[in-house]
């Protein structure tokens, strides 16, 4: 009984942790994204000069 409930407490905490890692690199993904579409409006209003 308590190697089930150790197992099932393991499971729970590396599934946390993948679950924190794959948020941070959607987070990381979208801060990149923002600034690539500030430099193209930047690049867009520099050509319109």
């Amino acid at each position: 009984m308590k190697t089930l409930c150790l197992i099932i407490s393991l499971l729970l905490i590396a599934a946390a942790v993948i679950a924190t890692r794959y948020i941070r690199r959607e987070q990381e993904n979208n801060v990149g994204n923002k600034f690539l579409r500030l430099i193209r409006k930047f690049d867009s209003w520099q050509m319109m000069r």
